[in-house]
């Protein structure tokens, strides 16, 4: 379970979350700007909050009162940021089994699922963003992560290859019950994902009961 009460100050919005997840897809949606994509930073330890608590378990990532701070590659988070962020000069199989946590099994499912089994080999910088992408989301998912953080996972993927990636991803997150924040503009796919939804307005993350 995920725990977290924090404030993080940045130059264009104050940030405020206070809230739990312990399982499913917490789909988290706003408009540009209010905040979405530093409140998962913080989680993934991308950006340190300026006041509060984040907690895996019985584990305590951030106490700022108690000046305890762990580190992003510490807290074995999957997370997958805004853009096309492969190793292009690795192939596609280097990129997935990059945090060497998984096994050859895993691997071989992930390129499966995500439809790159044909460019195992292939180095990542020569596939076409929508391929890139897929191979963030399946490093991501190698890594065995305590919770999965996505920031807009299908963005750069066209229509008939959106609805095909979605299903593919929803089903792995569910098969190994990883918690996962998913943030997205597309309210067709928070309806279609979400097993729960979160409101990033001005700031404030808003959490229905």
């Amino acid at each position: 379970m995920i725990t977290f009460s924090f404030t993080v100050s940045r130059p264009s919005v104050t940030v405020k979350a206070d809230g739990t997840l312990s399982s499913g897809i917490a789909v988290l949606t706003g408009q540009s700007g209010s905040g979405k994509s530093t409140f998962i930073k913080c989680i993934s330890g991308l950006v340190k909050p300026s006041t509060g608590r984040i907690q895996y378990d019985d584990i305590t990532w951030v106490d700022r009162a108690k000046k305890i701070w762990v580190p992003a590659q510490k807290r074995q988070v999957g997370y997958m940021p805004q853009g096309n962020i492969v190793f292009p000069h690795l192939s596609v199989e280097s990129n997935i089994i990059y945090s060497k946590r998984g096994t050859p099994d895993m691997c071989d499912n992930l390129l499966s699922r995500l439809g790159l089994e044909k460019y195992r080999k292939t180095k990542a910088g020569s596939l076409s963003g929508g391929e890139q992408q897929r191979v963030a989301l399946g490093r991501a998912l190698y890594s065995k992560p305590t919770i999965l953080l996505l920031d807009e996972p299908l963005s750069a993927l066209d229509w008939n290859l959106r609805k095909q990636v979605r299903e593919d991803l929803v089903s792995i997150i569910r098969e190994w019950d990883v918690p996962c924040v998913w943030v997205t503009h597309d309210e067709s796919e928070a309806d279609a994902v979400g097993d729960r939804h979160w409101i990033c307005e001005d700031g404030q993350i808003i959490i229905p009961e």
